[in-house]
């Protein structure tokens, strides 16, 4: 959450920097002194309607008085996701995640529907709607890509364990529903294959999928801690 108090003493002393008093800064923004006090001894906020045109004045970004400090640029990206993670509603930006994830899985399935019509063939053939599909399906996942990007808390979304840990699961049993699917289903499996190496199998896979989890968790917790630090 932002903290009224360190906010205040930052504009106070950037106002002071720019040499102007409080009555002159009020000017400017087109509010009384009295305002401008309330807001440098944490009393009040700047509206929304006056943030840029202060920080305009005082030649600061929003971040930084939202901050109620100056920050460095290397660090601009770490401390703007640190604030939305303090401020913003976390529901919506885990919710927006949760539709990327669901419209890569889409997009996935989409792009290798042709390699699981087509078994008999290493390569499917250039169809028309095998083309469709690649088409498709690359087109929801650049949508995706240049979305996240523009989308800001990227590190905030991924940064509930829950989530990653049922998205990389979710992941990981894709890739193998349709690898199990190319190699022939329970029919190739059953073909010439022991029961020692169907267990063996299984419990590569087991693990595999553990371990998939198992990273993803401890990457969005790493993510959290690095926010909440």
């Amino acid at each position: 959450m932002v903290n009224l108090e360190e906010t205040g003493k930052f504009i106070s002393k950037c106002r002071r920097e720019k040499g102007l008093t409080q009555k002159e800064l009020g000017e400017r923004l087109n509010v009384t002194d009295r305002a401008v006090s309330k807001w440098e001894t944490g009393r009040g906020f700047p509206d929304v309607n006056i943030m840029e045109d202060l920080c305009r004045e005082l030649d600061i970004n929003v971040s930084e008085l939202l901050a109620g400090r100056r920050i460095e640029p290397e660090q601009y990206q770490e401390e703007t996701e640190k604030m939305l993670a303090a401020t913003v509603n976390s529901g919506q930006l885990y919710g927006l995640q949760i539709i990327f994830y669901i419209l890569e899985f889409a997009a996935i399935t989409v792009l290798f529907i042709p390699f699981i019509v087509e078994q008999e063939t290493l390569l499917p053939s250039l169809k028309s709607w095998n083309v469709l599909c690649w088409i498709c399906g690359a087109v929801i996942l650049i949508s995706i890509i240049i979305m996240d990007k523009q989308i800001p808390g990227r590190e905030f979304r991924m940064s509930n364990a829950w989530i990653e840990g049922i998205a990389g699961g979710v992941y990981f049993l894709l890739l193998m529903a349709i690898n199990f699917v190319n190699a022939g289903g329970i029919e190739g499996m059953n073909d010439g294959t022991g029961l020692a190496e169907k267990l063996t199998v299984l419990l590569i896979f087991l693990v595999c999928f553990v371990i998939t989890i198992a990273v993803r968790v401890k990457r969005a917790r790493d993510r959290r801690r690095e926010l909440e630090e």
